[in-house]
C-alpha cells in the first residue's frame, strides 16, 4: 500500500532549496551575484588571452604583449576542442540512435510473456499460499504471524508447483 505523506514530510526527506520558492529575495539576489562572479572568474582568463588577438592596437596601447607560445597554445586548444566536439556529437548521435532502436525493437513489444500462462501460475501460487498460510485477507491484515516448521517452503517449491500445474492441464 502506498503511503501518503505531507508536503512538510517530503521536504525533510528530499532536497530543499528556498531559491526556487516564492519570496526569499535577499537570498536569491546574493546567490545570483555569487554565481555571476563565479562565471566571470571562469571566463576572464580566456578573454585576457584572446583580447590581444581581437584588438591588437588596443593591446599595444595597454602594453599587453602577445607571445608566440600563446598563439600556439590557442591554436592547439581550438583544434583539440573542435575535434572533441565533433567526436562527442558523433558519439552521442550513435548512442541515441542505438537507444531508440533498442527501445523500438526490444523494449516496446506488446507482450514479453504468455499472459495465459502467467494467469494460471498466479492462480496456482495463490491456492498454495492459501492452503499453507491462510486466506489472503488474513495474511494481509494480521499483525504478527509465526510460520510453523512444516509450513516452510522447500527450495524448489514454486518450480515443482508450476510443473505439476502445467502437467495437470
Amino acid at each position: 500500500m502506498k503511503k501518503n505523506i505531507s508536503r512538510e514530510e517530503a521536504k525533510k526527506s528530499l532536497v530543499y532549496d528556498p531559491y526556487f520558492e516564492k519570496g526569499h529575495y535577499g537570498s536569491k539576489i546574493f546567490q545570483t551575484i555569487i554565481a555571476f562572479l563565479g562565471w566571470c572568474g571562469v571566463i576572464s582568463p580566456f578573454l585576457w588571452i584572446i583580447f590581444p588577438f581581437v584588438f591588437p592596437n588596443r593591446a599595444n596601447h595597454n602594453h599587453i604583449v602577445v607571445y608566440l607560445e600563446e598563439k600556439t597554445t590557442l591554436h592547439f586548444l581550438f583544434i583539440f576542442l573542435s575535434l572533441s566536439f565533433v567526436f562527442l556529437v558523433i558519439l552521442y548521435t550513435i548512442l541515441t540512435l542505438w537507444n531508440n532502436y533498442r527501445f523500438k525493437h526490444f523494449l516496446q513489444k506488446e507482450k514479453q510473456y504468455d499472459a495465459e500462462r502467467v494467469k494460471v501460475r498466479r492462480k496456482l501460487i495463490n491456492q498454495a499460499y492459501n492452503e499453507r498460510f491462510g486466506s489472503k485477507d488474513f495474511r494481509h491484515n494480521v499483525c504478527f504471524y509465526s510460520v510453523k516448521e512444516e509450513q516452510n517452503l522447500e527450495t524448489d517449491f514454486v518450480k515443482i508447483l508450476y510443473q505439476k500445474g502445467e502437467n495437470d492441464d
